[in-house]
């Protein structure tokens, strides 16, 4: 089936972030061939509009990217489903150009890079990509979700990310004379301590936050005392005023250890993504669609601290995240798992969300 053909061929050309070259190609080809017109077309993704001349816009997105699978980066799987999402927005717009379905809003279809590294919204929204757009709609699919099914939540959906870098320095010594330098090791220790009584100690316990460490680097040996150490985190929040919190609380803690300890902390935190909130409105007119179009849906999926840049859509206009469920049988292989894997059913499922969404928009 040619569906499943354009989902073979972008498994097999599968790219990282910013390097997605040869998907970009696949989906502009696509798009000229059937006529779609292509708005601006990026490094890598691109978007454009099919108009029927409505007062109304309706944007539906793809994310592109896969990701790596080796320390170089030079290999790349779709771990996350990203080539599913694609086939599905290609083929909705197909249905859409042979009339097969007639839309009453003009459509902005968007192919975004880069959703793993959650920096693609951001290149999108600078490019134009929601200009004149009311609404957006996107899809991911969902291992823990029975195939056929969606998961439609109303309201908070997935946490707010940020990205956190801390680099400690010092003067290094050695291991048997702690006293004549600065003991690196056991300040971060410390520091990473102090961090996770923010969210224990200093944040309601209704509302979910986390902070995690991940990466801790450097020392040469068991018996040196570096002067330089890096470590690297995250942290995680639905609640918008935690994020400033959280911000000025990290900071905090960087300066109380560097001050103990008299040494320098540099603490860098990238800029994040808002949390995925759904609107309420659009979420329950969606549900009620689906459900009175015989499907399968669940309303009561849990929250998931993963992050996703839809958000960042979320922010300019009201928009809803849905999952597509591709579970089959008893075994749940997770997301970004080495053998993670989308049945060719699941594209069944996606574009038959597109259509009848489209159809009663």
């Amino acid at each position: 089936m040619i569906e499943y053909k354009i989902l073979h061929d972008l498994e097999q050309i599968a790219e990282i972030s910013f390097k997605e070259f040869k998907t970009t190609e696949y989906i502009v080809n696509f798009l000229k061939s059937n006529g779609i017109k292509i708005d601006k077309v990026l490094d890598t993704g691109c978007f454009g509009t099919i108009d029927f001349g409505k007062s109304k816009t309706v944007a539906i997105r793809a994310d592109i990217d896969a990701l790596p699978i080796n320390a170089d980066k030079t290999e790349a799987k779709h771990l996350c489903g990203h080539h599913l999402h694609t086939s599905a927005l290609l083929l909705i717009l197909q249905k859409i150009v042979k009339r097969e379905i007639t839309p009453d809003v003009n459509i902005r279809c968007i192919f975004q890079p880069a959703e793993e590294i959650v920096s693609g919204a951001r290149i999108i929204i600078d490019n134009g990509g929601l200009d004149g757009v009311d609404e957006i709609y996107g899809i991911h699919v969902d291992p823990e979700i029975e195939l056929g099914t969606y998961g439609i939540k109303p309201g908070e959906l997935m946490a707010g990310s940020n990205h956190f870098h801390i680099t400690l320095t010092g003067k290094g010594t050695h291991g048997a004379y702690p006293h004549l330098g600065n003991d690196l090791i056991v300040a971060a220790a410390d520091l990473i301590n102090m961090a996770q009584k923010i969210v224990s100690r200093k944040i309601n316990p209704l509302y979910e936050s986390l902070i995690t460490f991940g990466k801790i680097e450097g020392g040469t040996a068991g018996n040196i005392l570096p002067s330089e150490l890096r470590i690297d985190g995250t942290f995680r929040y639905f609640k918008d005023e935690l994020l400033e919190f959280l911000k000025s609380e990290l900071e905090n803690c960087c300066k109380s250890i560097e001050e103990f300890y008299n040494i320098k902390i540099d603490l860098v935190i990238e800029d994040g993504t808002p949390p995925v909130i759904n609107d309420e409105g659009l979420s329950l007119k969606i549900i009620d669609l689906f459900e009175n179009n015989g499907e399968k849906v669940v309303k009561n999926i849990p929250k998931s601290m993963g992050g996703e840049d839809f958000a960042l859509y979320q922010k300019i206009v009201p928009g809803v995240f849905v999952r597509v469920g591709i579970k089959e049988g008893e075994e749940v292989v997770p997301l970004h798992n080495i053998n993670f894997k989308v049945p060719d059913k699941a594209l069944d499922c996606a574009v038959k969300f597109w259509e009848i969404l489209l159809k009663n928009i």
